[in-house]
């Protein structure tokens, strides 16, 4: 007797358990944009630690459930944190709105003392702070212009890791077009590898494995089938990162 009592004391435990912690589903969802077609995105569901890359048009398939963080990391739009609810578990399409990284223009600079074009490279000049600037142009708080609290400008990092492509690759155009890579990284490999090891915060993550994506050795590594050495790569693609970032 007593030991049916226990059996039945254990099987309630569970069934508490159980509810408490509800199996993951999968949520379909659609990132999107008012003004520019959404791509070049990767998902991580936190919890899980696996990623997926969100399709052209910007639909996704996720496992996940309520309390689940999903974090959206993007070459072009602000990276995205949501704790999804019940009720986003449950509707028959999650939509996640994202917001494009303020690209600040290059100021013109006007000189009354002389007409004559001005030698060095312009964006050197843009890139001066003075220090008049910051109590004749405050920065407005609720204007977004690339910069990462206490980090880099994400702006022109970008632009940055680009012309460091195009140099290593001058006949290509497209440095977006193959994913394999990319779409194996956040299959396999967790998102604290990411944001822990290789100390990249989000929005630099779909940055970073572009620029792992087009290094020739990328498709030899692919071909390994093995995680130790993928992340063996990335480790020495992110020492080239990271002096992008500090320059």
């Amino acid at each position: 007797m007593k030991t049916i009592y226990k059996i039945v004391v254990l099987f309630l435990f569970f069934q508490v358990g159980f509810s408490q912690n509800p199996v993951r589903k999968i949520v379909h969802g659609q990132a999107v944009n008012d003004s520019i077609r959404v791509e070049n995105i990767v998902v991580f569901n936190i919890n899980t630690d696996k990623g997926k890359i969100v399709n052209p048009d910007g639909s996704f398939e996720v496992l996940a459930r309520a309390k689940d963080t999903l974090v959206f990391s993007s070459l072009s739009y602000k990276p995205v944190k949501i704790v999804l609810t019940e009720k986003q578990i449950q509707d028959p399409l999650l939509i996640v709105i994202l917001e494009v990284f303020y690209n600040q223009l290059n100021e013109v600079i006007v000189d009354d003392k002389s007409t004559h074009p001005i030698s060095v490279n312009s964006q050197q000049i843009v890139d001066k702070q003075y220090v008049a600037d910051a109590k004749s142009s405050p920065k407005n708080q609720y204007i977004y212009d690339g910069t990462i609290v206490n980090g880099v400008n994400f702006v022109r990092l970008y632009k940055d890791v680009l012309t460091v492509l195009k140099k290593k690759n001058p006949k290509q155009f497209n440095f977006t077009a193959e994913s394999n890579f990319t779409e194996k990284a956040v299959q396999q490999i967790n998102y604290t590898f990411f944001t822990k090891t290789l100390n990249l915060k989000d929005e630099e993550i779909k940055l970073f494995l572009l620029y792992c994506e087009n290094d020739i050795k990328a498709k030899s590594v692919l071909k390994t089938k093995s995680d130790f050495e993928m992340m063996d790569f990335m480790i020495k693609k992110n020492k080239e990162f990271r002096k992008l970032k500090q320059s």
